[in-house]
């Protein structure tokens, strides 16, 4: 078995690890400065966008599709900076900071599964939700939107019309499972190991094209790292795929 990268850099001498997590926080930072430098000019720039293309004068017409272009491009670049400045806070947090409060998951997944819905408008997907509404997670609330939310619009996204998109919130062997099996475009076994990589694209045209940043599933990740949880993955090409969060007994709170 391969060791892991906490054993890795536990084998390490102690002036090369903290060389290796020096040079991390280095990372860190220059990724969230340059994020909030970026956020400035962007949103100028849409707002002039915006504007311009209220406009109903003669002179703007023949500039419409440019500016509409131009428009969507700032969008998806706002999208990458504001995931790039929450897995950067993701990072750079405690763990303890997880835990805030009572999360009544099920309302949480109701709220996702009404905006997934009206995300697939015309493709018309069957979303199903199967919920346990007395059972609850310690945590944080807008964290675990995060996770759910990019499960579940993954699902809507790489699923195509007329698929099954099916949810699940459960209590078994002392646990809390979510998870989401769709009827989508699956995803090769090689990809698997690598899928929340930061960026990493198992069909990059594809997933420019759905409008996504490459960063949903990494941010998950951690999420779910900082509420003790796992992440297993089963997929299958041209039949779906199943992503299941194991969350340990000490993060779930049963209502009676």
């Amino acid at each position: 078995m391969n060791p892991t990268i906490h054993e890795l850099m536990a084998s390490l001498p102690e002036q090369v690890t903290h060389h290796i997590q020096h040079l991390e926080r280095m990372r860190q930072d220059f990724v969230a400065n340059v994020s909030h430098e970026l956020r400035t000019p962007l949103t100028v720039m849409h707002g002039y966008l915006e504007s311009l293309l209220s406009q109903n004068r003669d002179e703007t017409q023949p500039w419409k599709k440019i500016f509409t272009q131009m428009q969507q491009q700032t969008i998806r670049m706002e999208n990458l900076i504001e995931d790039l400045l929450l897995l950067s806070r993701l990072e750079s947090q405690d763990d303890e900071n997880a835990i805030s409060e009572a999360v009544d998951v099920t309302s949480l997944l109701k709220a996702i599964c009404h905006d997934a819905e009206e995300f697939s408008a015309e493709a018309k997907h069957h979303i199903k939700i199967q919920a346990d509404t007395k059972l609850f997670l310690l945590g944080n609330s807008s964290e675990l939107r995060s996770l759910f939310s990019n499960i579940i619009f993954n699902a809507v996204k790489y699923t195509p019309p007329d698929g099954h998109i099916d949810i699940q919130w459960h209590y078994v062997d002392k646990k809390s499972h979510f998870s989401v099996c769709d009827t989508g475009i699956g995803i090769a076994k090689e990809h698997i190991p690598r899928i929340t990589e930061r960026f990493y694209r198992v069909d990059p045209a594809r997933s420019r094209a759905s409008g996504g940043t490459g960063l949903g599933l990494a941010i998950a990740k951690h999420v779910l790292l900082r509420h003790q949880a796992t992440l297993t993955i089963e997929s299958e090409l041209n039949k779906g795929s199943q992503f299941t969060c194991v969350f340990p007994l000490q993060r779930t709170k049963k209502i009676s």
